[in-house]
């Protein structure tokens, strides 16, 4: 009798479990369908987008977790101090309140990111609805002809590219485990045909940031996973695309100072070409005042800004808007929830896949907000769920490894 009792409360939570799941995921479906098909539609829902993912973000926090269990777990007293100091800095300085919900989200993924669950049903749809935008903004290109601009564009189709190369990997995984490595070798060509589709994309779009993350991904595939079982290789990828994204910035200001001898061209376009001229103001700004940060509503000094405030980094974008402590809390949290992902991500191929994607996805965040702002932020929160899916071959990924990424 215990243990039926016992078998039903799991079933109960399992549901609850995956219901928290599917609002993380519907979502990611809401927010794209609003801002990824016309500009319009994109415009008017985009003012909403955090809202949006914080109701389903606070959906998933309770089907995840008991009222009492999130009060005695220290993590969520990391990230509501870190909101609160973030609310409190925000009104000492009179910014606009709206910008507490990019980091409010924004740290909420991070705490549920050890705690999602998807079923196998989850991971198919997601990766197939995501992985669709690749080829429809392709097929259909969008960028400056229809309202959207050349680098969100970019950060489209990387997103996309990212999950439609899993797609690949899981059939091919699929096809070894159940029918032999005959039958998936063919699959190896057709993720070769993606990445030269997908960097023809990228360079007919001239997004660099997605070139980044097209490049990181593809190196990160090729990387054996023996090599990714390794502490120190794991550690060092883990703060290059984290810290290392606050120190580029640095970089890229002081190299901006020689940019008249220190020349590339990518896509036809100088690489200091612009970037260095607002991180050198908004790093200007924050010395001032390093506790509070500078909020949302300063406005640029920059001419051929029109003061518009963009940040065009991620993780520095904390840093500047709400101050050293908040940014610590951040940093301290992606850090420690990516390098808990170290087992999962080492598992197999297959989960390999999806932590380069991860990973990948953290490059173009060196140039543009990108996962801290919907949708992308729910994606990257789904995509941290599929690298945790133990998937149906664990056993035998080995031999795919010797095609893809090497001996392991």
């Amino acid at each position: 009798m215990i243990k039926l009792v016992e078998m039903e409360a799991n079933e109960v939570n399992k549901k609850r479990i995956q219901a928290g799941s599917w609002a993380v995921i519907l979502g990611v479906i809401l927010l794209t369908n609003a801002e990824w098909h016309f500009y319009e539609w994109y415009e008017a829902v985009t003012p909403y987008g955090t809202v949006i993912a914080s109701i389903a973000l606070i959906v998933a926090l309770f089907c995840y977790m008991d009222i009492k269990d999130m009060l005695k777990d220290p993590a969520f007293y990391l990230m509501a101090g870190a909101d609160v100091v973030a609310l409190i800095n925000l009104f000492l300085i009179g910014s606009n309140k709206g910008a507490i919900l990019t980091v409010a989200d924004f740290l909420l993924i991070l705490y549920l990111a050890n705690k999602i669950v998807l079923s196998k049903k989850q991971v198919i749809i997601s990766m197939c609805y995501i992985g669709f935008f690749f080829i429809y903004w392709t097929v259909d290109v969008k960028g400056y002809f229809k309202g959207y601009n050349t680098n969100y564009g970019g950060l489209v189709l990387i997103t996309g590219f990212f999950f439609i190369v899993y797609a690949i990997e899981y059939l091919r995984d699929h096809l070894f485990n159940t029918k032999g490595i005959k039958k998936a070798k063919w699959l190896i060509v057709l993720t070769v045909f993606f990445f030269a589709w997908g960097y023809n994309i990228i360079a007919w779009y001239r997004s660099r940031c997605a070139l980044l993350g097209l490049v990181a991904f593809a190196v990160l595939i090729l990387i054996p996973l023996k090599v990714w079982k390794n502490k120190v290789f794991y550690t060092v990828l883990t703060a290059v695309t984290t810290i290392g994204s606050v120190i580029f910035s640095l970089i890229y200001v002081w190299l901006g100072y020689m940019k008249d001898e220190f020349r590339i061209r990518i896509f036809y376009k100088d690489l200091i070409s612009g970037r260095e001229e607002i991180w050198s103001e908004l790093w200007g700004a924050f010395i001032k005042q390093p506790i509070t940060g500078i909020g949302s509503s300063y406005q640029m000094q920059l001419d051929w800004l029109g003061g518009m405030f963009e940040v065009h980094n991620g993780l520095l974008d904390i840093l500047i808007v709400h101050g050293i402590a908040v940014f610590c809390a951040a940093i301290v949290f992606i850090i420690k929830r990516f390098l808990e992902l170290q087992d999962a991500a080492s598992q197999s191929h297959l989960n390999k896949c999806a932590a380069a994607g991860l990973f990948a996805m953290m490059m173009p965040a060196f140039m543009e907000n990108y996962f801290i702002v919907p949708p992308y932020s729910l994606i990257m929160l789904i995509l941290i769920g599929v690298i945790r899916f133990k998937g149906e071959g664990s056993k035998k990924d080995h031999a795919s490894e010797v095609v893809v990424g090497g001996q392991s």
